[in-house]
């Protein structure tokens, strides 16, 4: 603080004491004695950290922060303050105020200056009635001497509980059915999606998330898994629809692809029964799948089709799909 631009220190302090004589005359022995005494006291006790202003004031003032103003200097509360005579009488008065501890003191982001006596920084906030959470965060530490410039930040630490809700979507099991042509669908089971509820820990320091932790899963609605049944049979010449469920009945029985079984019936005769192949311009396979007439025999009383027809769509179907499963693919071309 400053004192006026007219006064020096040493004229200051001769004007006090000649003031302090001129009223010890005038006024009770007791209070003349008490007034010059307590501002010896804070004269002397001034130090770096709490500094010692004298200044006067030449105007009437109803009040000491009144007074404080029309001097031109700061006044706070906090201040230890002695003077002589009342600025109320309006003849001049000598003001000696020994400044409290200026600490500014960050709460939560916000800045503010506190003035003070106290010597730690865990008196300061006792004094000021500053409380901290279990979670909050100051620096320096409680312990810590105050000191001139000093700044004490606290950080303000909230712990928080939030539940979220997430949607498990629901799974599609897909069953292949060559019954049906690819592109056909049926639903066998509807799906359901279920839900999930997350519990995080959320922790904001003055307000700023700094953390998200889950801490718990819970599942409240279970998802219900839809069961599909998806065409497998790809498509064919509409002269061997007819034969479809033979086809596929037959693969089944045999562990088969149906698909490739169709394939090989379309290439070998485009499904008419009555199809006959040519070896050196003599005939020489016959059927839906072109067989020997030997091999026909044969392979056909194993399928369980003995003495059948080679024009027999349906034993030359099953008599294939026998075949295959039984190790003699190879003898038609693949695929």
């Amino acid at each position: 603080m400053t004192t006026t631009g007219k006064w020096g220190a040493g004229t200051l302090l001769i004007t006090a004491l000649g003031l302090l004589a001129f009223f010890t005359l005038s006024l009770p022995e007791g209070k003349s004695n008490q007034t010059f005494a307590q501002d010896a006291t804070l004269i002397s006790a001034a130090t770096d950290y709490h500094p010692t202003d004298v200044f006067s004031v030449v105007h009437k003032a109803d009040s000491l922060p009144q007074a404080f103003q029309a001097a031109g200097v700061d006044y706070f509360p906090e201040d230890k303050v002695s003077y002589f005579p009342d600025p109320n009488l309006g003849i001049g008065t000598v003001i000696t105020v020994q400044r409290a501890l200026p600490i500014t003191v960050v709460d939560g982001k916000k800045s503010r200056t506190l003035r003070t006596w106290q010597n730690t920084v865990g008196d300061l906030l006792k004094e000021k009635k500053i409380e901290l959470g279990n979670d909050d965060k100051i620096a320096p530490t409680l312990v810590t001497t105050l000191t001139k410039n000093m700044t004490v930040t606290i950080t303000r630490v909230a712990r928080t509980n939030v539940t979220e809700t997430e949607v498990v979507p629901y799974q599609t099991k897909i069953e292949k059915d060559y019954n049906q042509f690819v592109g056909g669908q049926t639903v066998l089971k509807s799906g359901q999606n279920g839900q999930l509820e997350k519990t995080y820990l959320l922790i904001r320091e003055d307000g700023e998330l700094i953390s998200k932790t889950l801490i718990s899963t819970k599942t409240t609605i279970s998802a219900v898994t839809a069961v599909v049944r998806q065409g497998g049979l790809n498509p064919v010449p509409r002269q061997c629809i007819s034969m479809k469920d033979w086809v596929v009945d037959a693969s089944i029985r045999n562990g088969i692809d149906p698909n490739a079984l169709f394939y090989r019936l379309v290439r070998e005769s485009n499904c008419h029964r009555n199809s006959v192949g040519y070896k050196n311009n003599v005939p020489n396979y016959y059927g839906l799948f072109q067989y020997e007439l030997g091999y026909w025999a044969s392979a056909s009383a194993k399928a369980g089709y003995a003495n059948a027809d080679w024009t027999d769509e349906k034993a030359q179907i099953y008599t294939t799909a026998h075949q295959w499963g039984h190790g003699n693919r190879g003898r038609w071309p693949k695929p």
